[in-house]
């Protein structure tokens, strides 16, 4: 019988030095991969035509779009396909946030879930101006615009408050909902009877009582937004800054004239980024070459790699749109990213984004939504 002689066992340091060898090559294949990845976009623009002509009405809606046709209101996926639709009637206005839709007719308004469902629409007895949407609430401002009428419904269609007497001859321009429920309301309203053009600011908390008052002055006051517990009001010469009763915090203003607030994006925590571009290059049609980011103490400007129609902020980053690139810079980047548009067709504006990272483009009559890439490609222009 033949002796089969047994298997010679490896000695630990043999093994160890086989296993740090496979550890090297092992980190050697991770660090190829990445080099070659470095060189090569993560990710690329892709678009998609919605069934829709360009308009003024196309809002972004959650990860939908709304469309107004002049009789109804159809949402549309960022795939292209109608999810419902809703007739309001000619000569409608709307508003929406990213669940809840207001939108009026004549003196008839309507609410609408994110679904297309009708929670209230009845007539609130005088022409409707304009709605606004918020958390928990809509607000109304019906009326003569020389002594305009406030009225807060829920958005089931209950009544929650109403105010006349402290609009008395102003022009109401806008209000909106801040707050972590949307609780309270604040209001720009216009004096247009005094010696000299004068934009007040009240704040209320809705069913309660008005909390606070503000002038404001001559400058056109066209924004507001709520961050860390404070109200951002952006006029053509300041942001001020006030408390949740509308008291100022005179230290907070930033000056920002000859700059024009672009797009803003609040997160849950921690501080909003606004984005702005020259007033000059803004004013007729988009010709941005350059941009201004503000986020808490942060105060950056942004060379473009080439003129651009448009630009957005979403998710801490920057996106800005050329007529055949798209542009991307984040908070902490030196150099943009380029990306080249899959459009046949130059892009013509940047309508809006989506909350799941997409773009509403214009090219002309024609509209697309494109994915906002994340990744990297060959840098361009330096950030200063």
């Amino acid at each position: 019988m033949q002796r089969v002689k047994p298997k010679r066992k490896l000695s630990q340091r043999a093994a160890i030095l086989i296993l740090v060898a496979i550890l090297v090559a092992a980190g050697l294949l991770v660090w190829l991969v990445s080099a070659l990845l470095r060189e090569k976009p993560a990710t690329v623009v892709t678009a998609v035509q919605m069934p829709c002509p360009y308009s003024d009405t196309i809002r972004p809606f959650g990860k939908n779009l709304l469309y107004y046709d002049g009789l109804n209101i159809h949402c549309i996926s960022s795939t292209g396909s109608v999810r419902w639709s809703f007739q309001v009637g000619p000569n409608a206005g709307y508003d929406c946030n990213d669940e809840t839709v207001a939108a009026w007719t004549g003196s008839t308004i309507f609410i609408l879930d994110k679904d297309g469902n009708s929670s209230y629409n009845d007539s609130l007895g005088e022409e409707i101006q304009f709605a606004r949407v918020g958390k928990q609430y809509v607000g109304a401002v019906i009326g003569n615009t020389e002594t305009p009428r406030l009225v807060v419904k829920d958005h089931e269609g209950a009544h929650m408050d109403e105010e006349a007497d402290a609009y008395s001859n102003l022009i109401l321009l806008d209000l909106g909902f801040y707050g972590p429920n949307g609780q309270y309301m604040w209001t720009l309203a216009l004096d247009v009877f005094g010696t000299a053009p004068n934009t007040i600011l009240n704040t209320f908390e809705v069913g309660k009582m008005n909390t606070g008052e503000a002038s404001l002055g001559e400058p056109i006051t066209y924004s507001v937004l709520y961050e860390n517990n404070m109200l951002r009001v952006v006029n053509t010469r300041k942001m001020l800054t006030f408390d949740y009763r509308g008291n100022e915090d005179a230290a907070g203003s930033v000056l920002v004239y000859g700059w024009r607030l672009l797009d803003t994006e609040v997160p849950e925590r921690g501080d909003a980024l606004l984005l702005f571009a020259p007033t000059s290059q803004t004013e007729n049609l988009f010709d941005i070459t350059s941009l201004r980011l503000l986020s808490g103490a942060k105060d950056k400007r942004f060379t473009m790699p080439a003129n651009c129609v448009g630009a957005t902020v979403w998710n801490k980053t920057i996106y800005a749109l050329s007529s055949d690139q798209l542009f991307r810079a984040g908070m902490n980047d030196n150099r943009f990213t380029a990306f080249s548009l899959p459009l046949e067709a130059p892009a013509t504006e940047l309508i809006g984004t989506l909350t799941d990272g997409k773009a509403i483009v214009a090219c002309g009559e024609e509209v697309f939504v494109l994915t906002l890439p994340q990744g990297f490609t060959v840098t361009t222009e330096a950030c200063t």
